[in-house]
């Protein structure tokens, strides 16, 4: 009797791990993607602008013909203009733990055209600033949360600027358009909305520095004759976009 029901007890001890090993095992969860910002992207961007212009007459010795006659480097005219503003990047980045570092081209298209009238002679004088046609080749550097990231920017920026000025009594005109050469900061946000598709909000300053140009002759009919004009330009620019671009595969 005893050996029956040692026999029993045995058997039960054999059964109970063979039963455990036949049980499902349930899989341990995969440890979530974290998103990778290295690649090379291309996009678009639309927003606003608004640009602060100052042109100054500099002619020597004492001023030029649409600013009666002041002091050279003492009178000008001031611009600010705002408006749309919209155009394309191309860019390549990498990521290395959480930083992503960059580089980065834009082209932007921006009509920041003003026209006022003179406050010297403006019964018959009126001055239009432009400021169009604006580059930048920046670095960029990043801080990614998976598919968030916030960066900053820095480096070179171009842009076209116009000035003129126009006598309709005396049908004389000044006018010249520079290409000036500045730099470009700036940050953003981005948000991966898929694997390649990416959202974004730039903001961008733009200073365009000075530049220094005399125009053709302007003349007037009386006894001043010819005159050169030699105007001094500066302009700023800021620009605040939203982007979207396409990131290819990683490099």
């Amino acid at each position: 009797m005893k050996l029956l029901v040692l026999g029993t007890f045995l058997g039960a001890i054999t059964v109970v791990p063979a039963l455990a090993a036949d049980m499902p095992v349930k899989a341990r969860p995969l440890a979530p993607t974290v998103y990778d910002w290295t690649g090379v992207y291309i996009g678009a961007n639309v927003g606003v602008a608004w640009d602060r212009m100052r042109a100054l007459d500099v002619t020597q010795p004492s001023g030029g013909f649409f600013t009666d006659l002041v002091p050279a480097g003492t009178e000008g005219f001031d611009f600010n203009k705002a408006g749309i503003a919209g155009g394309a990047q191309l860019g390549a980045q990498k990521q290395w733990g959480r930083f992503v570092l960059g580089l980065e081209a834009t082209y932007t298209a921006a009509d920041l055209e003003q026209t006022i009238t003179s406050p010297y002679f403006p019964a018959s004088d009126t001055e239009t600033g432009k400021v169009q046609h604006i580059v930048t080749g920046v670095a960029r550097v990043g801080y990614a949360f998976d598919r968030m990231m916030v960066y900053a920017k820095g480096g070179y920026a171009g842009g076209q600027v116009g000035f003129k000025a126009r006598d309709n009594v005396a049908t004389v005109t000044y006018e010249r358009k520079l290409w000036q050469n500045g730099f470009a900061v700036g940050a953003g946000f981005e948000y991966a909305l898929t694997n390649a598709v990416i959202l974004g909000v730039d903001y961008t300053h733009v200073d365009l520095g000075k530049a220094t140009s005399t125009g053709p002759n302007v003349f007037d009919s009386g006894a001043l004759g010819a005159f050169p004009e030699t105007y001094e330009t500066k302009a700023t620019v800021d620009l605040v976009t939203a982007r979207i671009d396409y990131k290819f595969s990683p490099f």
